[in-house]
C-alpha cells in the first residue's frame, strides 16, 4: 500500500480528504498546507509518542487525525476524544474519508438535506465500551448517506474499509498516583512530540483556564508538555454576571495569561463553527488567540463527568453533538483539542473508584460541587483552597435562538435564504429575537419551569433559517474547498 500526498495550498490548514477505488494499492491524499506529509504517514495531530516513529495509530492518547500504512494496510486514525470525528462515504466503487465534512462534500458531490435533521439531532452519542457501533453513525445527504466515526479508527486493506478499536494506552489505575502517573507521562510524551525537530511547522501548547476545577487541573498537565500560556473567560453565563477568570489560577501556576470576554459582535471563521453542529455553545473558544501556526489546546471538557464525585452506569452514555462545534474551525485555526479527562476514559471505573476511595477524603468536600482527583491535582501544585472551585459556574455561550453573528456571516446567511425562497430577517430584529429568547429562556429555568408549566413560546422557531444554519454553513465550507481545489489545479499547484 501507498500514499500519494496532493498539496492544496488554500485549504484550512489542517484539512485533508483521501479516496481510493476499491481494490487501489495507492491512497490519494489532498491536504491543506500544515498537514505532515512522509513515504508512510500523512498527519494534522500531536500523539504521546516519538513524532519521527509516526506510530498515531498505536495510541489512543493522540489528538487530530491522520492517514498511516501499516503492515500493507491503510490506517485512517481519529482522535482519542469524542470531540473530532472522521467523514466517509463511499460513490460508487470509490471511497472518500475526510477530517471534515466540507472537504469530503467538494470531493465527492454531496450536499445537505433541507429541514432540522442535522442541529437537532440529539443521537451522535459516545459509550466507554468504545468498540460499540454507537461510536459510528450515518448522516444524511441528497446523495444517500455518509457516516461520521470517532475515537474509533478505520482500517482498508485493499478490498474492504472497516472500523477498528484504537489500542488502550493505560494501565489499570489502583491509586491516584497510578492515575496521575498516567497523565503526567502522556503530557510529557506529548512534549517530545511537539517539540520534535522532525516536524515541519512549529506547535505551541496553550491551556484554557477558569475559577473551576477541571480547567485548573488540566492546565497544571498542560505545563508537563510544556504549556506556558493560558486563555481564559472572564463573565459567567449566570443572570447575575459573575467572574469566571482563571487570571489568579495561572498566576498560582506561572503561565502567561489572556482574557477574552464570553460575547462578542464578530467571530472569526463563523460558517466554520456553524458548519460542525449548528450549535453555538463553544463559540467564544474562536476569540481565542492560538499560537501560529500551530497550537495544542489543552481542556478540561467532561471533567464534570469523569471527575466528579458520582457513581456512573457501566457503559455510560455521554452525548457529544453540541461539543463538536470546533471540529471544523479548528482545521482553519491550525488547533488541536487536547482533552485531558479523556485520557484512559475507557478505565473510567477505576477513576471512580480511586474518587470514593479513604486516600481522597481529604480532598473530598461531600457537597454537590466535588471533584476529589481535580481538587488534589490543584492543590498539590500550590494552588490554595479556596482560591477556586468554589461555586459551579459556566461560560458558554448557549444561546436559544441560533443565527449568524458577525455581518459577514448574516449577510450571507441572508442571501442563502432569500435564494431557497425564504425570509431572512434583518440585523436589528436578529437582536431583538435573541434579546426575547434569553429572557424566555431566563423566565423559563427560573420561574415557569419550577411551576411544572412547560409550554413554551418561541416564535423565532417559525423562521426557516433556524433549519437551515447548518446546510448553509456547510455549503459556505463547500465552496471554499472547491475554489482553493480549482486554483490548485489552475496553477498546477497540486504536487506529490
Amino acid at each position: 500500500m501507498a500514499l500519494k500526498p496532493k498539496l492544496v495550498p488554500g485549504w484550512p490548514k489542517l484539512a485533508w480528504l483521501a479516496t481510493f477505488a476499491e481494490g487501489d494499492r495507492c491512497v490519494e491524499v489532498y491536504h491543506g498546507p500544515c498537514v505532515e506529509t512522509h513515504e508512510q504517514w500523512c498527519v494534522e495531530a500531536v500523539w504521546a509518542g516519538e513524532y519521527a516513529a509516526g506510530d498515531f495509530d498505536r495510541t489512543d492518547v493522540v489528538f487530530g487525525s491522520g492517514v498511516r500504512v501499516r503492515d500493507d494496510c491503510v490506517i485512517f486514525v481519529t482522535a482519542g476524544t469524542a470531540m473530532d470525528r472522521l467523514w466517509y462515504c463511499r460513490r460508487g466503487q470509490q471511497w472518500f474519508v475526510s477530517n471534515s465534512l466540507g472537504a469530503l462534500s467538494a470531493l465527492a458531490d454531496l450536499s445537505l438535506v433541507d429541514g432540522d435533521c442535522y442541529a437537532n439531532d440529539r443521537q451522535s452519542t459516545i459509550r466507554t465500551t468504545w468498540g460499540d457501533p454507537l461510536c459510528t453513525r450515518p448522516f444524511p445527504t441528497h446523495s444517500g448517506e455518509a457516516h461520521l466515526v470517532w475515537f474509533n479508527n478505520l482500517a482498508y486493506d485493499g478490498r474492504s474499509l472497516k472500523i477498528v478499536q484504537k489500542p488502550d494506552s493505560a494501565a489499570p489505575f489502583k491509586s491516584f498516583a497510578d492515575y496521575r502517573g498516567f497523565l503526567v507521562q502522556g503530557a510529557e510524551g506529548l512534549r517530545r512530540n511537539l517539540e520534535s525537530p522532525a516536524r515541519r511547522h512549529k506547535v505551541m501548547a496553550l491551556a484554557s483556564v477558569s475559577s473551576g476545577y477541571d480547567s485548573s487541573a488540566t492546565a497544571i498537565i498542560a505545563k508537563h508538555a510544556g504549556c506556558r500560556q493560558a486563555v481564559t473567560i472572564k463573565q459567567a453565563s449566570s443572570f447575575w454576571r459573575r467572574s469566571d477568570s482563571g487570571q489568579a489560577i495561572a498566576d498560582h501556576l506561572g503561565l502567561a495569561c489572556r482574557i477574552c470576554e464570553r460575547t462578542a459582535e464578530w467571530f472569526p471563521h463563523e460558517e466554520a463553527f456553524w458548519a460542525a453542529s449548528g450549535y453555538c455553545n463553544l463559540i467564544n473558544w474562536t476569540l481565542f488567540e492560538y499560537p501560529q501556526p500551530l497550537c495544542l489546546f489543552f481542556t478540561g471538557n467532561y471533567g464534570d463527568v469523569i471527575w466528579t464525585r458520582s457513581k456512573l452506569p457501566d457503559p455510560f452514555t455521554i452525548e457529544i453533538w453540541d461539543d463538536l462545534a470546533m471540529g471544523e474551525f479548528r482545521l482553519l485555526a491550525g488547533m488541536w483539542q487536547c482533552i485531558v479527562p479523556f485520557w484512559g476514559m475507557r478505565h473510567h471505573k477505576e477513576i471512580e473508584a480511586i474518587t470514593f476511595s479513604q486516600e481522597m477524603e481529604p480532598w473530598t468536600l461531600h457537597n454537590d460541587y466535588d471533584r476529589p482527583i481535580a481538587r488534589r491535582i490543584v492543590e498539590e501544585a500550590g494552588v490554595p483552597r479556596g482560591s477556586f472551585a468554589t461555586r459551579k459556574q459556566n461560560t458558554s455561550h448557549e444561546a436559544e435562538f441560533r443565527w449568524p453573528y458577525s455581518p459577514y456571516a448574516h449577510e450571507r446567511f441572508s442571501c442563502y435564504l432569500k435564494g431557497r425562497g425564504f425570509r431572512a430577517p434583518g440585523r436589528r430584529l436578529v437582536r431583538l429575537l435573541r434579546v426575547v429568547a434569553h429572557l424566555e429562556n431566563l423566565l423559563q429555568m427560573n420561574l415557569l419551569g419550577r411551576l411544572g408549566l412547560r409550554k413554551r413560546l418561541r416564535p423565532w422557531q417559525r423562521l426557516a433559517g433556524t433549519r437551515l444554519l447548518v446546510q448553509w454553513a456547510n455549503e459556505e465550507l463547500r465552496q471554499m474547498y472547491d475554489k482553493a481545489l480549482a486554483e490548485a489545479r489552475g496553477r498546477e499547484t497540486i504536487r506529490p
